[in-house]
């Protein structure tokens, strides 16, 4: 997803995590993620640094941030003005109504990639977005009445529905504490980019409803 404000030009993917690439005249940019709790209007801070658009200034070219499952999040960009200081430049909140999305189906059972197929109809009921599915099942893959030309397009977001194991070499992994868990924040802990907690004692429903955040 492109857009250009004034001299910077940004470009989101939600692909896998979030992306924000920033092409503009100031040589560093503010890159910051907030997510919006249940019921609150208030956003908490989830994970912020700075990006460079010059080559060897010791900063990032880019900002990731690879939590996949979904949440309600908004991404702020900032530059520095002499005057004020940092200034917002642009602003997005996730938003998928009306958008493109691909759900990728990661199991080999049939039974359960129809309860996940079951999850995504919820999921798009109440998002309102349109949906492509991607499955190793070829009589499943049209089970969304839409037909869409996806070659070469930029979907607004992509799902994996699957069982994905942490990273033990994460440098997220958190302190012994909390044997397993990674943290974001300083507040916002889960147990893998793609899953909000531990799926290996969960059923096939369970496990898609924390990736959509489904109750």
């Amino acid at each position: 997803m492109f857009t250009q404000i004034n001299n910077e030009k940004i470009r989101l993917n939600f692909h896998s995590g979030i992306t924000v690439h920033v092409d503009g005249p100031q040589p560093y940019y503010l890159v910051e993620v907030n997510e919006f709790k249940k019921n609150s209007d208030t956003p908490v801070l989830i994970e912020s640094y700075h990006i460079t658009t010059k080559p060897g200034l010791g900063y990032s070219s880019y900002f990731n941030l690879p939590i996949e499952f979904y949440f309600d999040f908004e991404i702020n960009i900032y530059c520095f003005n002499e005057s004020i200081g940092l200034q917002k430049i642009f602003s997005h909140r996730y938003n998928d109504n009306g958008k493109l999305l691909k759900f990728v189906l990661d199991t080999s059972n049939l039974e359960e990639a129809q309860i996940w197929i079951n999850q995504i109809k919820k999921y798009q009921s109440i998002h309102n977005c349109k949906i492509v599915l991607e499955s190793m099942f070829d009589e499943l893959n049209n089970s969304f009445n839409e037909k869409y030309i996806t070659k070469g397009i930029d979907f607004y977001k992509v799902y994996r529905i699957g069982r994905y194991p942490k990273s033990s070499s994460d440098w997220r992994t958190i302190d012994p504490r909390k044997e397993g868990v990674m943290w974001f924040g300083y507040w916002k802990t889960f147990w893998s980019y793609q899953h909000p907690r531990c799926w290996t004692d969960l059923s096939s429903k369970e496990i898609i409803n924390d990736i959509l955040c489904i109750e």
